[in-house]
């Protein structure tokens, strides 16, 4: 074997694992004339945000592009955490409404093609937050899962019947029908969870602290420290904030991100002069939407090499 194929056998391992992060343009999508907003969903496809106000009371639905705004709920809660069907056509989010002093929820659908919306799941007490799981909206009503109407046509794959759920903060992963709790780092509370793409990997927050990644069995495969509000980009790659407050108010935040190949954290905005808080991957690895404190849009620009 020649010398110079031994050198480059002895550096290929440390070339393919390498990969470096940048940024290529911010743009914005939402000034102060759209008001306050707070995003809680991207559409499949990466051309539209789901919007809401910052006590998630409404919901509403911006064309990136053409930067239109179009208010689809006024419902209390409807902003928080509602999901797209994977063809992008219904949007699934909650009613909330307080009977004696408690609260109860309901699940609607938004068929965006005919613009009605139809009750999935009538009030109640303790309503979870939607998932889609294959051909089905399932989510948590009364102590149970219960699953909603069927997403016909929607070419969703049968990976996606694998889901995770976080129920009285506890990461729940539902497979083959089977549910397993999930507590890589013990009792206590989690928060922000999420499965990779693949559905082998568990990313969540343990007690405010510091955020982890595990795999299903729930053994702890990576400490990221301070990444708070992470989202998987792709499976190796997660975007959040770095964030810092005095107890009563957020002092700075940047937008960051996080690769697992080599364990390295990348600073996205690294700005003074604006609070970015809470990403959300667009439409593959390349765009990431975030707010600001004062609740304008922006999408940035990222290079991957």
């Amino acid at each position: 074997m020649s010398k110079k194929l031994l050198i480059f056998l002895f550096f290929y391992p440390f070339i393919a694992s390498s990969q470096e992060i940048s940024v290529r343009r911010i743009q914005q999508i939402t000034g102060p004339e759209a008001g306050e907003l707070v995003i809680s969903a991207v559409s499949p496809d990466g051309r539209n945000l789901l919007v809401s106000s910052s006590d998630f009371r409404g919901l509403k639905i911006i064309d990136i592009r053409k930067k239109r705004i179009t208010e689809i709920a006024k419902d209390a809660g409807a902003g928080y955490e509602p999901v797209f069907s994977p063809d992008g056509n219904k949007i699934y989010f909650r009613s909330d409404e307080y009977r004696n002093y408690r609260k109860y929820s309901a699940l609607y659908e938004y068929d965006r093609s005919a613009a009605v919306k139809t009750l999935v799941e009538p009030a109640s007490r303790g309503l979870g937050s939607p998932v889609i799981s294959g051909s089905e909206v399932v989510y948590l009503a009364d102590g149970k899962r219960r699953s909603g109407s069927t997403l016909k046509e929607s070419g969703a794959k049968e990976l996606n019947g694998i889901y995770v759920s976080l129920e009285d903060l506890v990461p729940v992963l539902y497979s083959g029908g089977k549910r397993k709790e999930i507590k890589p780092n013990g009792d206590g509370n989690y928060i922000w969870v999420s499965l990779s793409p693949d559905k082998k990997k568990l990313l969540y927050n343990f007690r405010g602290t510091s955020t982890f990644v595990s795999d299903t069995a729930g053994t702890v495969l990576y400490e990221l420290g301070r990444v708070n509000g992470p989202k998987w980009i792709d499976n190796n790659l997660i975007a959040g904030m770095n964030d810092e407050d005095d107890g009563t108010r957020v002092l700075r935040s940047d937008i960051i991100c996080y690769s697992l190949k080599t364990n390295k954290l990348y600073n996205l905005t690294n700005t003074a002069e604006s609070i970015e808080m809470y990403p959300f991957p667009v439409n593959g690895k390349n765009r990431i939407a975030y707010q600001t404190l004062k609740g304008e849009l922006y999408i940035i620009n990222i290079k991957i090499r």
